[in-house]
Protein backbone atom coordinates (compact mmCIF):
# COMPACT_ATOMS: atom_id res chain seq x y z
CA UNK A 1 0.00 0.00 0.00
CA UNK A 2 1.61 3.33 -1.17
CA UNK A 3 0.99 6.53 0.66
CA UNK A 4 -1.81 8.02 -1.46
CA UNK A 5 -3.57 5.04 -0.87
CA UNK A 6 -3.22 5.63 2.57
CA UNK A 7 -4.05 9.43 2.86
CA UNK A 8 -6.90 8.73 1.00
CA UNK A 9 -8.24 6.07 3.34
CA UNK A 10 -7.70 8.32 6.16
CA UNK A 11 -9.52 10.88 4.44
CA UNK A 12 -12.32 8.91 3.73
CA UNK A 13 -12.48 7.58 7.05
CA UNK A 14 -12.21 11.42 8.59
CA UNK A 15 -15.09 12.50 5.92
CA UNK A 16 -16.91 9.19 7.30
CA UNK A 17 -16.42 10.25 11.10
CA UNK A 18 -17.30 13.56 10.23
CA UNK A 19 -20.31 12.66 8.84
CA UNK A 20 -21.50 10.53 11.79
CA UNK A 21 -20.67 13.62 13.79
CA UNK A 22 -22.70 15.71 12.09
CA UNK A 23 -25.92 13.64 11.49
CA UNK A 24 -25.31 12.48 15.70
CA UNK A 25 -25.40 16.71 16.09
CA UNK A 26 -28.48 17.39 13.66
CA UNK A 27 -30.24 14.62 15.36
CA UNK A 28 -29.85 15.25 18.83
CA UNK A 29 -31.39 18.56 17.78
CA UNK A 30 -34.08 17.90 15.96
CA UNK A 31 -35.04 15.58 18.75
CA UNK A 32 -34.36 18.62 21.37
CA UNK A 33 -36.84 20.62 19.08
CA UNK A 34 -39.23 17.86 18.98
CA UNK A 35 -39.01 17.40 22.86
CA UNK A 36 -39.44 21.55 22.75
CA UNK A 37 -42.40 21.35 20.99
CA UNK A 38 -43.70 18.27 22.46
CA UNK A 39 -43.50 20.28 26.17
CA UNK A 40 -44.91 23.14 25.29
CA UNK A 41 -48.07 21.07 24.04
CA UNK A 42 -48.05 19.31 27.73
CA UNK A 43 -47.72 23.04 29.16
CA UNK A 44 -50.83 24.51 27.47
CA UNK A 45 -52.90 20.70 28.04
CA UNK A 46 -52.04 21.43 31.70
CA UNK A 47 -53.27 25.07 31.90
CA UNK A 48 -56.35 23.96 29.99
CA UNK A 49 -56.70 21.45 32.51
CA UNK A 50 -56.09 23.93 35.17
CA UNK A 51 -58.54 26.30 34.20
CA UNK A 52 -60.93 23.37 33.77
CA UNK A 53 -59.94 22.65 37.69
CA UNK A 54 -60.54 25.59 38.93
CA UNK A 55 -64.26 25.98 37.40
CA UNK A 56 -65.07 22.86 38.80
CA UNK A 57 -63.98 24.17 42.45
CA UNK A 58 -66.11 27.34 41.46
CA UNK A 59 -69.30 24.90 40.84
CA UNK A 60 -68.56 22.97 43.69
CA UNK A 61 -68.53 26.01 46.19
CA UNK A 62 -71.45 27.61 44.61
CA UNK A 63 -73.58 24.14 44.56
CA UNK A 64 -72.24 24.03 48.64
CA UNK A 65 -73.72 27.06 49.08
CA UNK A 66 -76.48 26.61 47.41
CA UNK A 67 -77.21 24.13 49.34
CA UNK A 68 -76.66 25.74 52.66
CA UNK A 69 -78.95 28.24 51.26
CA UNK A 70 -81.73 25.72 50.70
CA UNK A 71 -81.23 24.06 54.39
CA UNK A 72 -81.59 27.71 56.18
CA UNK A 73 -84.29 28.09 54.30
CA UNK A 74 -86.24 24.27 54.97
CA UNK A 75 -85.17 25.64 58.93
CA UNK A 76 -86.90 28.75 58.57
CA UNK A 77 -89.86 27.52 56.59
CA UNK A 78 -90.05 24.38 59.38
CA UNK A 79 -90.20 26.83 62.00
CA UNK A 80 -93.02 28.85 60.43
CA UNK A 81 -94.68 25.72 60.57
CA UNK A 82 -94.41 25.17 64.02
CA UNK A 83 -95.46 28.38 64.73
CA UNK A 84 -98.22 28.17 62.39
CA UNK A 85 -99.19 24.84 64.06
CA UNK A 86 -98.78 26.41 67.48
CA UNK A 87 -101.61 29.01 66.92
CA UNK A 88 -104.07 26.63 65.36
CA UNK A 89 -103.62 24.70 68.47
CA UNK A 90 -104.16 27.95 70.41
CA UNK A 91 -107.03 29.04 68.32
CA UNK A 92 -108.76 25.39 69.00
CA UNK A 93 -108.20 26.07 72.54
CA UNK A 94 -109.97 29.08 72.63
CA UNK A 95 -112.70 27.65 70.72
CA UNK A 96 -112.87 24.64 73.09
CA UNK A 97 -112.77 27.13 75.92
CA UNK A 98 -115.57 29.29 74.30
CA UNK A 99 -117.76 26.77 73.76
CA UNK A 100 -117.15 25.76 77.49
CA UNK A 101 -118.15 28.90 78.63
CA UNK A 102 -121.04 29.01 76.63
CA UNK A 103 -122.08 25.10 77.84
CA UNK A 104 -121.79 27.05 81.05
CA UNK A 105 -124.16 29.34 80.32
CA UNK A 106 -126.76 28.06 78.76
CA UNK A 107 -129.44 26.76 80.95
CA UNK A 108 -130.21 23.87 77.75
CA UNK A 109 -126.29 22.85 77.77
CA UNK A 110 -127.50 19.19 78.70
CA UNK A 111 -129.58 18.94 76.02
CA UNK A 112 -127.00 20.22 73.68
CA UNK A 113 -124.21 19.03 74.62
CA UNK A 114 -125.44 15.34 74.42
CA UNK A 115 -126.40 16.92 70.86
CA UNK A 116 -123.09 17.88 70.13
CA UNK A 117 -121.10 15.27 71.71
CA UNK A 118 -123.45 13.48 69.11
CA UNK A 119 -122.39 15.76 66.40
CA UNK A 120 -118.49 15.47 67.58
CA UNK A 121 -118.85 11.36 67.29
CA UNK A 122 -120.60 11.51 64.31
CA UNK A 123 -117.62 13.60 62.77
CA UNK A 124 -115.12 11.65 63.98
CA UNK A 125 -116.78 8.38 62.96
CA UNK A 126 -116.86 9.93 59.43
CA UNK A 127 -113.31 10.87 59.89
CA UNK A 128 -112.55 7.64 60.30
CA UNK A 129 -114.39 6.16 58.00
CA UNK A 130 -113.06 7.97 55.19
CA UNK A 131 -109.11 7.45 56.89
CA UNK A 132 -109.86 3.92 56.75
CA UNK A 133 -111.27 3.94 52.97
CA UNK A 134 -107.75 5.90 52.19
CA UNK A 135 -105.52 3.55 54.06
CA UNK A 136 -107.81 0.29 51.84
CA UNK A 137 -107.03 2.35 49.05
CA UNK A 138 -103.43 2.33 49.21
CA UNK A 139 -103.73 -1.23 49.79
CA UNK A 140 -105.37 -2.11 46.79
CA UNK A 141 -103.90 -2.87 43.35
CA UNK A 142 -103.99 -0.26 40.52
CA UNK A 143 -106.76 -1.94 38.40
CA UNK A 144 -108.97 -1.98 41.34
CA UNK A 145 -109.16 -5.09 42.62
CA UNK A 146 -108.52 -5.51 45.94
CA UNK A 147 -105.70 -7.38 47.85
CA UNK A 148 -105.38 -10.12 50.28
CA UNK A 149 -106.57 -8.59 53.85
CA UNK A 150 -107.75 -5.11 53.30
CA UNK A 151 -111.02 -4.24 54.26
CA UNK A 152 -112.85 -2.84 51.46
CA UNK A 153 -116.38 -2.36 51.70
CA UNK A 154 -117.47 -5.07 49.38
CA UNK A 155 -114.99 -7.46 51.12
CA UNK A 156 -116.71 -7.22 54.19
CA UNK A 157 -120.00 -8.23 52.41
CA UNK A 158 -118.74 -11.22 51.90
Amino acid sequence: MDTGQLVLIIVIAVVVIAAVAIAVVVGRRKKAEVNRHRAEELREKAAEEAIGAHQAKAESAQAEANALQAEVEANRLRKEAERHAEKAEEARGRVDEHLRHADKLDPNANDRSNGSARLDESTTDRTNAAEGERLTRDRSDRNGSVREGSTRDGDRNQ
